[in-house]
């Protein structure tokens, strides 16, 4: 959510700290704030809003007021609504709402006798400073009260709406021409609003062109409404069309604020528009909102955070967050019981002035879980014996249950078998041995399969005479099932059944196990050995000295290198070296491999050591 310093001044009586500054407290607070940028006489902020508080935070005002409750000398000034002409009488409008489950309330009003021109500078600056393009006085003022207050709101021309105002599902075969001219075939799980010939905008998400504001409209009706997130989330998903206005939708607000919204931009439109006639507002509302009320206790918080907090601080904390005698504002939809009001205290009041506290010591011993505890066992023997585990896809090409919208044609469906996965990971593992450093691959897996008849939790490995006898003799059974590629799978479930209960958790972690992981590159690697002949006291050692010395600069190009083979011939030694030269940017060259061990092999001639 893009953030203006200038805008968020509006909201209070003294001047804001330094931008930097007001990031650092959102983000101590409650907010992360990825960046602070300059633009010109402004600041903006990317504050990022996460899901749970987008139903108040995806705005200006609720940035504010968050501020407000992490520093409260930063007082916020009186919201202000700006006044409108009287009401007039003007013609009847119409709105039929077809499900309240779709729809929860829909707000319309007329207005009459407008001029659609450029909208006023302040308004253009504005909506300019958080990257919004500017279109007219009547459509910047919708959108300059939705990233103001959270609430989307919608303006149609009211000469081109037939009839009553109808918010509905689409009907088999209708059509939507969308404001930037693209034909969307609508169907029954799309809400629309309509009028009596059918179609006037995706509800939530984007309008249509038949009821478009433009240089020529004359009469006007608004429109603030709340819609059912998910089905604004799934047809904004189903169309690709995710607005500004879907996006708060689907994080759901509070029908309450459709209200205030309408009034803020009856308000702002009058207030440029001084000879515009507004009509009565028509508000549809099946099932009001009632107040949500939660009482918490000092000892609850307490309880929760581990610190005493006197009541008078708590108190305070509430009243910042506009929270009195336990009545929540409309806007929090976030706040649903009394542990989420612990949380919010906690969070205010400082969780680094919350001392750290050991936990008491379990009263009850808890048996350990009889699959953990094998799958476990298991785990313990293969590593010891030095395999390693990977964890491949659960998604592939074929199986018995398919994914509905799959990420590509080869995850299309939930794997049966560990076995496929397992051996791709083995040859391309076996591809890198040298890049690895290792003489010989051995992995497995322990991962979830998926049946139609259900899940099985599978254990699948190479080196199979090697791992089952060790297996067997670890877990006193006999193992039986079928291998293929040199991959051996087992269906733990059944073994793990005639399996002792364990008695007590006696798996260590496996020791002398040290790795550091690190992203490869995706480029080709060079293999190069050298064989050196040298007197019987060098050491390996000190060869890869002399070697490491030749190789000089193009050292950032050698990404790993081992001895490999070492034997004596008389009053000589030979030890030889493989090194794996690899680029992060780039194919590297034989060429350039050639011009290194050349390098290498004229620093060994100078210790008038022979190079084989």
């Amino acid at each position: 959510m893009l953030i203006s310093y200038n805008w968020l001044q509006r909201y209070f009586k003294k001047h804001l700290p330094t931008a930097e500054k007001v990031a650092e407290i959102l983000t101590f607070s409650v907010f992360e704030v990825e960046s602070v940028e300059k633009i010109d006489s402004d600041f903006i902020l990317d504050v990022k809003v996460l899901p749970d508080r987008a139903c108040y935070a995806l705005s200006h005002r609720g940035i504010a007021r968050e501020l407000a409750a992490a520093k409260p000398d930063l007082q916020m000034s009186d919201i202000r609504h700006l006044r409108m002409s009287d009401i007039c009488k003007l013609k009847p409008l119409a709105i039929k709402i077809g499900n309240s489950a779709d729809c929860r309330r829909y707000i319309g009003r007329r207005v009459e006798v407008v001029k659609v021109r450029p909208s006023q500078n302040w308004v253009k600056e504005c909506l300019d400073s958080i990257g919004q393009r500017s279109i007219n006085n009547i459509v910047d003022a919708a959108n300059f009260v939705m990233f103001d207050m959270g609430q989307p709101l919608h303006v149609f021309d009211a000469d081109k709406v037939k009839g009553a105002i109808q918010i509905r599902r689409a009907k088999r075969d209708e059509k939507i021409i969308m404001l930037d001219d693209k034909e969307i075939a609508l169907d029954s799980d799309i809400l629309i609003i309509a009028d009596d010939e059918g179609p006037l905008a995706i509800a939530g998400i984007k309008g249509g062109k038949k009821a478009e504001v433009t240089n020529e409209t004359k009469n006007l009706i608004l429109e603030s409404a709340n819609f059912h997130p998910t089905l604004i989330r799934k047809t904004a998903r189903k169309f690709n069309l995710q607005t500004d206005a879907s996006k708060r939708f689907e994080n759901e607000i509070s029908p309450v604020i459709a209200q205030t919204a309408m009034n803020e931009l009856s308000a702002l439109i009058a207030k440029v528009l001084p000879d515009a006639k507004f009509g009565e507002l028509v508000d549809k509302y099946p099932e009001p909102t009632k107040p949500r009320v939660i009482k918490i206790s000092p000892d609850l918080v307490a309880q929760k955070l581990g610190i005493k907090i006197s009541e008078k601080k708590i108190n305070n904390i509430l009243t910042r967050l506009g929270i009195a005698d336990g009545i929540i504002p409309s806007e929090r939809l976030d706040l649903r019981e009394a542990e989420n009001l612990v949380e919010e205290i906690g969070r205010l009041y400082g969780y680094d002035k919350i001392p750290a506290a050991k936990l008491p010591d379990a009263k009850k011993k808890v048996p350990a879980n009889k699959n953990f505890y094998w799958g476990n066992r298991i785990r313990q023997t293969l590593i010891e014996l030095g395999f390693s585990e990977v964890m491949t896809s659960s998604f592939c090409s074929m199986g018995e249950m398919e994914i509905e919208k799959s990420l590509a044609s080869d995850k299309a469906f939930l794997r049966t078998e560990l076995t496929n996965q397992l051996f791709a990971s083995l040859k391309f593992n076996t591809l890198n041995a040298p890049l690895l450093g290792l003489k010989e691959i051995k992995i497995f897996e322990i991962g979830k399969v998926f049946l139609e008849s259900g899940e099985e939790t599978h254990l699948a490995f190479n080196k199979i005479a090697e791992a089952k006898s060790v297996l067997e003799k670890a877990l006193k059974i006999k193992i039986s099932a079928g291998a293929f590629n040199d991959i051996l799978e087992i269906n733990l479930g059944p073994l793990i059944e005639k399996l002792p209960e364990p008695k007590a958790w006696n798996i260590a972690e496996p020791k002398g196990l040290a790795f550091r992981f690190q992203p490869i590159s995706p480029y080709p690697f060079i293999v190069r050995d050298i064989a050196v002949f040298v007197p019987t006291d060098v050491t390996a050692e000190k060869l890869w000295v002399v070697i490491e010395k030749g190789i000089g600069k193009e050292k950032k190009l050698l990404v790993n290198h081992y001895l490999f083979d070492e034997y004596q011939k008389a009053d000589k030694k030979s030890l030889a070296f493989r090194l794996i030269f690899q680029a992060p940017d780039r194919t590297l060259t034989d060429a350039e491999a050639n011009k290194i061990m050349e390098q290498a092999a004229a620093a060994v001639s100078q210790n008038n050591w022979q190079v084989r």
